[in-house]
């Protein structure tokens, strides 16, 4: 497993920075082998998640779990999604134009209960908004 720290003060850096850092005979083996990759995180509840990351990429190498491709790890103490719900009933609004923003809200709206999705262009009854960031939010000028 590759784990990257994320704390420059901490030596940490962007990959590519850190694989200018490393000695070329070793730059293949490491970086160019498909690795799981961690990225190491200082706050808490992030370090969680770096931690089942690590554990699960070292676990998948044993042979107790080699035919498996992922597993459900926990922590002992850490909230489940299921245990988390709405107060009351949620409308999100979501924009046909935002890629990958219905697909999300849908996907959320199958963990909650009183969540439910909106695409209609005047949705007055929508409590919230959805605006999905991701690699093809602005490539275009549809709108």
């Amino acid at each position: 497993v590759l784990v990257q720290e994320a704390d420059p003060t901490k030596g940490g850096g962007t990959m590519e920075e850190l694989r200018e850092d490393c000695p070329e005979t070793l730059q293949r083996s490491i970086f160019e082998m498909d690795r799981p990759h961690a990225v190491w995180m200082r706050a808490e509840e992030f370090q969680r998640v770096s931690l089942k990351i690590i554990a699960e990429a070292l676990l998948l190498c044993t042979p107790a779990y080699m035919n498996k491709v992922s597993l459900p790890l926990c922590i002992a103490d850490e909230p489940r999604i299921a245990s988390f719900d709405f107060s009351k009933q949620v409308t999100v609004r979501v924009s046909l134009a935002n890629p990958g923003a219905e697909d999300l809200a849908n996907e959320l709206a199958k963990s909650f209960a009183r969540l439910t999705v909106s695409t209609a262009e005047a949705a007055d009854d929508a409590t919230h908004m959805l605006l999905y960031l991701n690699e093809n939010s602005f490539v275009s000028d549809e709108r």
